[in-house]
């Protein structure tokens, strides 16, 4: 069975849209507003100042260039953007042109040329290369050349300094997954599944803009919300994994003398609370430890986990020491049970109680070294003072 190769080699192009546009969200910064598929070009990025990017895309199955000197991707390509200016000569205050390729550029082609002039010197060098060979070109180019011929030699020269030209982009992913900072911190796998994810996401997005006649734009605050919630999914998946069962059976009176624990005499709790709070401490420490192992989330996270339970006592001892409870005792009481009933949360995801508990208590604990961090009695902080430390 023969196959239609140029057939297969538009699909291919088709598909490369779409892994350049699901790249530049990965990519772009908060100065982007939206980002189109076959709208005003094959990718194109809107700033919200006005300025754009306008980036046609050209894929190859083997390893070498379709942007060779008199290739028609090369100058079908600088036809429309000739076309665009033209039309609109505006644009060349506001626009870049990007042209992208999977393949390899040799280091003294045309594209290569029009890639390094970044000045208005370099750029008429080039636009004379250019004119000098339109009357050379091959029939099916001369349309293309007749365009670029219509531009004045300050037109083609600010357009050549506006033409940026990227070659070895993958063909994978439409470019490197290891330099979009949105995955650093995951892993390879995870990295290829959460870009496929977000692919086809784009994929029914802009399906669906063009069957309801809209632009198809993909709005960048929708892709970060709907990468947020794929990150909240497989975070937890991974967290959860790594929360494991506890060993109950733990001997309670080898932590009768721990800071957390001598906080919990201080207001009077019985002794379930406090064996729940040292069962509690130690499924905690053991989960921060796995997670610290497995990478699963960062020391700056933790950090921030830990202030944000911080700011959760805080909230609640100012309205437990507010009541009018006639003993300091119970107003540690009502602190206690206002702090644990709150929920926590890691990558904005709840976390299991005796986790979020653990880690009240892990902050309340105190050595001879270190000062308790928060804790229930009103006087804690001078109770601890004067207290034996373990």
């Amino acid at each position: 069975m023969s196959t239609d190769h140029s057939a297969s080699g538009q699909a291919l192009g088709y598909v490369y849209q779409f892994d350049r546009a699901t790249y530049r969200l990965f990519q772009s910064g908060v100065d982007v507003v939206e980002i189109g598929v076959e709208d005003i070009d094959d990718v194109s990025v809107h700033f919200g100042d006005g300025n754009e990017v306008r980036e046609q895309n050209k894929s190859t199955v083997n390893s070498g260039s379709p942007l060779s000197d008199r290739s028609v991707a090369l100058w079908k390509t600088l036809h429309i953007w000739a076309e665009s200016i033209l039309a609109t000569p505006s644009l060349l205050n506001t626009t870049e042109y990007h042209l992208v390729t999977n393949g390899s550029l040799s280091t003294k082609c045309l594209a290569r040329q029009i890639n390094d002039a970044i000045d208005e010197e370099s750029a008429m060098v080039v636009s004379d290369e250019i004119r000098s060979m339109i009357p050379t070109l091959r029939d099916d180019l001369v349309p293309y050349g007749k365009t670029l011929s219509k531009l004045g030699d300050e037109q083609l020269s600010r357009m050549i300094v506006k033409v940026s030209v990227f070659d070895k982009m993958s063909s994978k992913f439409g470019g490197n997954l290891e330099e979009l900072q949105a995955l650093r911190l995951f892993e390879p796998g995870m990295k290829v599944g959460l870009f496929d994810q977000m692919n086809g996401w784009v994929k029914r997005k802009i399906r669906e803009l063009v069957e309801k006649g809209q632009e198809p734009r993909i709005i960048r605050a929708d892709f970060d919300k709907e990468l947020q919630g794929l990150f909240r999914k497989v975070t937890v998946a991974r967290l959860s994994a790594i929360i494991e069962p506890f060993d109950m059976n733990v001997d309670i009176s080898q932590f009768e003398s721990h800071g957390f624990v001598q906080q919990l005499d201080w207001i009077n709790v019985d002794e379930d609370v406090i064996r729940e709070a040292i069962l509690n401490f130690l499924h905690a420490q053991d989960t921060r430890i796995k997670w610290s192992d497995n990478n699963a989330v960062s020391e700056t996270t933790l950090m921030q986990y830990e202030n944000d339970l911080k700011k959760c006592w805080e909230t609640a001892s100012r309205r437990a020491y507010r009541q009018p409870f006639p003993t300091d005792e119970l107003k540690g009481q009502e602190c206690l049970d206002l702090t644990l009933e709150q929920n926590t949360y890691i990558h904005n995801e709840i976390m299991p109680k005796s986790i979020s508990c653990g880690n009240f208590h892990a902050l309340a604990h105190f050595t001879e070294d270190h000062e308790p961090v928060i804790g229930w009695h009103p006087s804690f902080k001078f109770l601890a003072k004067g207290s034996p430390k373990s």
